[in-house]
């Protein structure tokens, strides 16, 4: 079983990386969108694992970027060593984005 990252398929920003995994990684994790109910409370990526276990967050970030390595080619122009880091940034960054500027405005799920 591949990993299974659960996004808000109303925010942008979520909506746009999950575009970009799912053109880029040729299915090595499987894309879920949230209902509208949970959507609106959830805070974070989750991501489940084949072994049942269940991540959020920055966790989720990282541990996806370690099952599927092709996540840290999106930062091909940085050394190895400094990908993993760019991964966590680029993710701290999105969720300010959606926090700042996404949910607040966000009419589709009356927030």
């Amino acid at each position: 079983m591949i990993p299974r990252l659960f996004y808000d398929p109303l925010c942008p920003v979520c909506r746009s990386f999950a575009g970009l995994l799912r053109k880029n990684l040729d299915g090595a994790v499987e894309l879920v969108e949230l209902d509208i109910k949970e959507a609106k409370t959830s805070k974070d990526f989750r991501l489940e694992l084949s072994d049942g276990s269940v991540l959020y967050g920055e966790q989720a970030i990282q541990r996806l970027a370690s099952e599927v390595p092709k996540v840290k080619d999106f930062f091909w122009m940085l050394p190895d060593s400094y990908r993993n880091k760019a991964v966590l940034q680029s993710y701290r960054f999105a969720k300010w984005l959606r926090k700042m500027f996404v949910r607040r405005e966000c009419r589709e799920c009356g927030d």
